[in-house]
């Protein structure tokens, strides 16, 4: 069974308007509304120029991919409204970036440090390396060192820690589910699995990949319940996903492959272990280049919530990024943004 919320009801997060590949709007975490003499009552949106990123809501017609640059946009997709009485305001005087302030009064005040910013801050990724993939693979190898500048401009308790895991119809915890020394040994991997995409093969060697479905049921279980996660109660947890197509469900054998892990449990191990996925995927894939591959990531699979609904996260329209209309650093910059100091809500 999937836990977490009871009844179907689903919080509403409300939408975060990014600058570029900064994280401004993260840094702070302020509570809101705590300067007593605030008197404007304004609640102004942080908006400013960037390329699109749109976080897409579970239980559509799949990721949306008409956004073009723009605007970077975080939309969060899960249950009961969210607080909205925080207010931002953006003062642009010191370095020429905006610097975001919260409880807007005649001068700006700074923010006050929420205890939840104290935190690590834990990224695995879960990657498809079928030879379809290749390309993105290549992009997330080039982002890699923008994406990890961005990160570590949070009030970080320690150095973020980031994992690897791939999949084609079998898997791999790659450096087996410990964290990478850094973000240019992670780029590295990223470069190699680029090259292996190419190759039309199992991860595992042996025999080819001659289906479109992949297995990221135990790629995700694995990462859940494997890696070398630090505490909960001080780490915010993101598993960010990407695949172009739809996935076996196990227990079964397929391609020559043993399919471990079926969808309820997966999503178990991700709720258990308070990991929040972020999938890039696609809405539209298969052989034929024509079935609908939504449900699990942007709609619910057989009356279950999309597991990034289930595991308070979110998901990206992987042919924005292919194609150039979403940044790849917004997207991931608005993930974080959606995540860290936030306390872990989980659907189903």
């Amino acid at each position: 069974m999937l836990r977490g919320h009871t009844g179907g009801a689903m919080r509403t997060h409300i939408a975060i308007t990014l600058a570029g590949a900064a994280l401004g709007l993260i840094q702070g975490c302020a509570a809101s509304d705590q300067d007593a003499a605030d008197t404007s009552g304004a609640s102004t949106p942080v908006t400013a120029a960037g390329s699109s990123g749109d976080a897409v809501s579970g239980g559509g017609t799949g990721p949306d991919t008409t956004g073009g640059p723009g605007t970077a946009t975080a939309t969060g997709i899960t249950g009961d409204t969210d607080d909205t009485s925080a207010t931002s305001g953006l003062d642009t005087s010191s370095d020429g970036g905006p610097t975001v302030y919260f409880d807007i009064g005649t001068t700006p005040d700074a923010p006050s440090v929420d205890p939840r910013c104290e935190q690590n801050l834990d990224i695995v990724f879960v990657m498809d390396v079928s030879t379809t993939m290749a390309q993105f693979l290549g992009i997330m190898s080039e982002e890699m060192l923008a994406v990890d500048a961005a990160v570590t401009e949070l009030a970080l308790l320690g150095e973020p820690h980031y994992g690897l895991a791939v999949f084609v119809d079998d898997h791999l915890l790659v450096n087996a589910g410990a964290p990478y020394q850094d973000a240019l040994a992670l780029q590295a991997d990223f470069d190699t699995w680029a090259t292996f995409a190419a190759s039309n093969s199992q991860v595992g060697g042996g025999n080819s990949n001659s289906t479109w479905t992949e297995n990221s049921l135990d790629a995700l279980h694995a990462a859940a319940t494997e890696f070398e996660w630090r505490p909960a109660a001080t780490t915010t947890r993101i598993i960010v996903h990407t695949t172009d197509d739809t996935f076996w469900d196990g227990p079964t054998f397929a391609n020559g492959v043993n399919i471990v892990h079926g969808y309820a449990e997966t999503v178990d191990a991700l709720q258990d272990a308070s990991v929040r996925v972020y999938s890039f995927a696609d809405d539209i894939g298969g052989s034929c280049n024509c079935d609908d591959v939504t449900p699990g990531w942007s709609s619910d699979y057989m009356g279950m919530p999309a597991i990034p609904v289930a595991t308070d996260g979110g998901v990206f329209a992987i042919a924005g990024v292919l194609q150039g209309n979403v940044s790849l650093v917004d997207a991931l910059d608005a993930a974080v943004g959606e995540s860290f100091c936030e306390p872990y809500e989980p659907v189903g």
